[in-house]
């Protein structure tokens, strides 16, 4: 269910989303991609605090983009030994 997300978004980033944020009740959707992201990078996503700003949601997709990295290092070296 949700709409799928377009562009460089792979289903790996998705997971880490999902082991970092949780799944959404709605499914994923841009709007709820793009929010888990920015809580990577610090927001808080309370009832008052709005949308998240795009330096916050800048770091968010820095650590995305590193944990997503660190991912593909450890499934890489797993292949290698078994």
């Amino acid at each position: 269910m949700g709409v799928e997300v377009a562009g460089s978004f792979g289903p790996e980033m998705l997971k880490v989303l999902e082991k970092k944020c949780g799944e959404p009740k709605d499914g994923w959707t841009n709007r709820n991609v793009l929010v888990s992201i920015a809580r990577l990078g610090g927001f808080l996503g309370r009832k008052h605090d709005g949308l998240p700003g795009w330096q916050t949601i800048w770091r968010g997709w820095q650590r995305l983009m590193w944990m997503c990295e660190g991912l593909a290092i450890l499934n890489n070296s797993h292949k290698r030994r078994g």
